[in-house]
C-alpha cells in the first residue's frame, strides 16, 4: 500500500510540473499556432493602404478620394501590464513616399498574449483579435472588453454584436504577391444589406502576423448600387497589404 501511495504521489507531482511548464510557458506549446503573432523585439510589418473616403449631400455628385501610404508595424519594447502579463509595445510608422526613409515619429499601442487569445489595444481599444489555437468555425466575442452598444449612438456603436469567426485555418494564400504557406482568416464582422456596409476580415500568417485587413463602415442611399462601387454613399473603406517584413 506505502509503495502504491508513493507512485500515485510521484505521478500526480509529474502531471504538476507538466501544467507548471505549460502555464508558465505557452510559446513552446506548437499544436496551439502561437507563431501567428510573433513576439520578437525588432519584428516588423510594413504595409500598402489604400484609404478611401466616401462623401455625399443630397442633390450633389458622389466624392470619392483614395490615399495611399505605407505603414510600419514594429515591435519596440516591452513592459509588464496592470495584471503582471508582459505587454509587447508597438510603434507604428506612416509615410506618403515611399522613397524617403519612415520619420522618426509614430503612434503607439501596445498587445499581449496568453494561453488563449491575443489582445490589441490601439487608441484605448482592447479587443481580441485572435484565439489560440486557430480552428476553422471557431467564434468569439472579440469586442467584449469594450463599452459598444447596438442601440446607443456613441464611439462605439460601431463594435456592438461582432461575431469572430475562423472562417479559413492554416492554408496557402497570396497577398499583394507573396505567397504564405500557412494563413489564416478571422472575419471580425460581416453585415451588409441593401444600404449599410459594416465588414472587417484579416489575414494573418505564421511567423509574420497580420498580412492584409478590410476595413470599412459604409451608408448609401442607392440601394441598387453595388458595394463595390457604392453610389450616394458616406463612409470609409481601409485596405492593408503585407509589403515586406522584418523577423
Amino acid at each position: 500500500m506505502t509503495r502504491k501511495i508513493a507512485g500515485i504521489i510521484f505521478l500526480a507531482a509529474l502531471l504538476l510540473l507538466a501544467g507548471c511548464k505549460q502555464d508558465t510557458d505557452h510559446t513552446t506549446l506548437a499544436p496551439y499556432l502561437y507563431d501567428y503573432i510573433p513576439e520578437d523585439v525588432g519584428h516588423s510589418v510594413t504595409y500598402d493602404v489604400d484609404s478611401i473616403s466616401y462623401n455625399y449631400l443630397e442633390g450633389d455628385s458622389q466624392i470619392i478620394d483614395t490615399t495611399r501610404f505605407q505603414l510600419k508595424e514594429l515591435i519596440l519594447d516591452t513592459f509588464y501590464g496592470i495584471t503582471g502579463n508582459i505587454c509587447y509595445g508597438m510603434a507604428e510608422y506612416k509615410r506618403y513616399d515611399t522613397t524617403q526613409p519612415f520619420p522618426l515619429t509614430y503612434q503607439a499601442w501596445y498587445f499581449y498574449t496568453n494561453k488563449s487569445v491575443y489582445v490589441s489595444d490601439q487608441n484605448d481599444l482592447p479587443i481580441e483579435k485572435f484565439t489560440f489555437p486557430p480552428i476553422n468555425g471557431n467564434t468569439w466575442l472579440g469586442n467584449n472588453m469594450l463599452p459598444s452598444n447596438d442601440t446607443i449612438s456613441d464611439t462605439y456603436q460601431v463594435y456592438g454584436g461582432w461575431v469572430y469567426t475562423y472562417t479559413s485555418v492554416n492554408v496557402p494564400n497570396t497577398i499583394n504577391g507573396h505567397y504564405f504557406d500557412s494563413t489564416s482568416v478571422v472575419t471580425d464582422v460581416n453585415n451588409q444589406n441593401a444600404i449599410n456596409s459594416v465588414v472587417c476580415l484579416e489575414t494573418y500568417a505564421r511567423h509574420v502576423g497580420l498580412v492584409y485587413r478590410q476595413w470599412e463602415v459604409i451608408n448609401k442611399q442607392d440601394p441598387t448600387s453595388s458595394w463595390a462601387y457604392p453610389n450616394q454613399a458616406v463612409g470609409f473603406r481601409i485596405f492593408m497589404w503585407y509589403h515586406t517584413y522584418t523577423p
